[in-house]
């Protein structure tokens, strides 16, 4: 279950954020005159439903309570529950409550941002099983989805929230299972609609219009209308599909007529528009329906799929990295094959080559140079990570260590630098540092058919300390280089000057930061996690910042 922490101010710290926003209160109307304009709230992109006013640093974490399955949309100017043209960002928050209602929380509002029931419906639960996606669930196959949430960004208030219910027999990921679907329009008295499946990916239109669902049924691949209604066969399989993903899709101007599946192990093009399956393309060795053994990135062009190989008797482990074309035309290509195994790929935004990091059995970070495979970075450690711009990567590397013998992991001499990807080193591995899993990234630009942006602003943690937590569950023990007490530096991705530093994160047992955000003035949220942490954030931190003001920094959740 997912608290949800009472509304609160930012105190000393919202000077801070007054500073960095323009400052200015707002509250209702107050006698005579036009009603005041709407605030544009910033919320969060992560396990938190949480929103801010940029302007006066005032937030909240939720409606007090718990709740489940939290999605988010900000993006364009037509309200997500009326339609009102607002003519500043739109935004809203969609979740489960522990009542079984689905809640929305309008993100631009005239008043502080409040709950509404969506629907009739009061038979929703906040248990993970009903709720978490692919193998969160253990057992479950790699497609399986408790909760589906997509954005229509013509018609906002068709933005629509797919969940799962246990059937009869009490329990999600069986058979019975009921699929239900509301729309951030509708109103409390409203029936949900039942779907017969969850989506596997959303048809739209030239400008972000939801046309319509791709859904498994029995055997066949079949394309429905917005309401989950009139079914399209698009292809019919040997037997019933058991496993069904759609591909990972570059960031291109406008929306895709169609994309690549994994289809039980095989990768097929599903054309939209033609209302058509085209023959297998590739095979994904090692797949199952549980573990596919295959990262994918993609480009504008391309879809690139790394196919790990483990280590078997004396023959050691090796990756193979393919290039597919995104169009489904043209054949399967090798692009590398490395010893070891790929731990890391990404396709960054704005880019058109693959990045890997590699584990043979030290880390290293490669990409493609003029079409063949170059070494960025070499690390002596075993493990590592990275986030990436078209020019620059931004990576970690630490020692891990796993003894069996005493239930001991261990992560240790974490270093983090940067480099151009033309091998231009921009910051030299520095000691005790390590970048956030995510960052600020530029506002949503007015042309609604542009799908996705890159970073801003990342953020670095120097200063590491050593964090120590016991799973009582497991018995194993994990001493990691924490973020606890360390120091967040905001870096600017167009020079990669060390800018703000934008506070100390107070003594806890949280080991990482994530989260990605955009929004005014620069504010955001970023949330803490460690070796024990789930998507209930009890279990998280939440931080909240100005990444162009020193010192905004404030923890909002003591959980950790």
């Amino acid at each position: 279950m997912h608290r949800i922490v009472s509304l609160g101010t930012l105190g000393a710290a919202a000077a801070a954020l007054l500073s960095a926003c323009g400052g200015g209160g707002r509250g209702p109307a107050s006698g005579f005159g036009p009603p005041p304009p709407p605030v544009s709230y910033i919320g969060t992109t992560g396990v938190f439903a949480a929103w801010v006013d940029p302007g006066t640093g005032r937030y909240a974490d939720a409606p007090t309570g718990t709740y489940a399955g939290k999605k988010q949309i900000l993006r364009g100017t037509l309200d997500f529950t009326t339609g009102a043209q607002l003519a500043q960002p739109a935004g809203v928050e969609i979740y489960k409550g522990d009542d079984g209602h689905i809640f929305v929380l309008d993100l631009t509002t005239t008043s502080t941002p409040a709950q509404t029931q969506v629907s009739s419906e009061a038979a929703a639960t906040v248990d993970d099983t009903c709720t978490l996606s692919g193998t969160a669930v253990p057992g479950a196959n790699t497609d399986y989805v408790g909760v589906y949430f997509t954005a229509d960004l013509v018609l906002p208030t068709n933005s629509s929230y797919f969940y799962r219910l246990p059937g009869p027999d009490g329990v999600c990921d069986t058979p019975d299972d009921v699929i239900h679907m509301v729309k951030t329009g509708m109103s409390a008295s409203a029936a949900p609609i039942t779907a017969f499946a969850m989506p596997i990916a959303t048809v739209r239109t030239a400008r972000g219009g939801i046309q319509g669902f791709i859904a498994k049924s029995g055997a066949s691949l079949v394309e429905l209308d917005v309401n989950f209604q009139n079914p399209i066969v698009l292809g019919t399989f040997a037997q019933a599909i058991g496993v069904a993903s759609a591909l990972p899709v570059g960031a291109t101007q406008g929306f895709p007529s169609g994309q690549l599946f994994d289809i039980d192990g095989s990768i097929y093009y599903v054309d939209y528009a033609a209302h058509a399956v085209s023959a297998a393309l590739a095979t994904i060795p090692n797949w199952s329906a549980t573990d596919t053994g295959a990262l994918f990135a993609a480009s504008a062009s391309t879809l690139y799929m790394a196919i790990n190989t483990p280590a078997s008797g004396a023959t050691p482990a090796a990756t193979t990295l393919y290039a597919v074309p995104a169009s489904g035309s043209g054949s399967v290509a090798i692009v590398d094959t490395e010893p070891g195994r790929i731990a890391t790929l990404v396709v960054p935004i704005g880019g058109s080559n693959p990045i890997w990091g590699v584990v043979d059995p030290n880390y290293t970070i490669r990409t493609l140079v003029a079409g063949a495979p170059a070494t960025l970075v070499t690390s002596t450690q075993n493990a590592g990570t990275f986030i990436a711009t078209s020019s620059t990567v931004y990576y970690e590397t630490w020692s891990a260590v796993t003894d069996a013998a005493t239930l001991t992991v261990s992560h240790s001499g974490t270093q983090s630098g940067i480099v151009g990807l033309d091998g231009t080193v921009l910051q030299p591995p520095l000691v005790s540092s390590t970048f956030v899993a995510g960052g600020e990234q530029f506002p949503w630009p007015a042309d609604p058919t542009v799908t996705q942006t890159p970073y801003e602003t990342v953020f670095q943690v120097r200063g590491l300390s050593s964090v120590s937590v016991s799973n009582p569950s497991t018995g194993y023990t994990y001493v990691e280089d924490a973020v606890s007490g360390g120091t967040l530096l905001a870096i600017d991705t167009a020079t990669n000057q060390f800018g703000t530093p934008v506070g100390t994160l107070p003594p806890s047992t949280a080991t990482t930061l994530s989260g990605t955000f955009r929004g005014p003035a620069h504010v955001g949220f970023l949330e803490a996690a460690n070796a024990l942490s789930t998507e209930d954030p009890a279990t998280r931190d939440l931080y909240l910042l100005s990444s162009q003001q020193s010192g905004s920094l404030v923890r909002l959740t003591p959980n950790l």
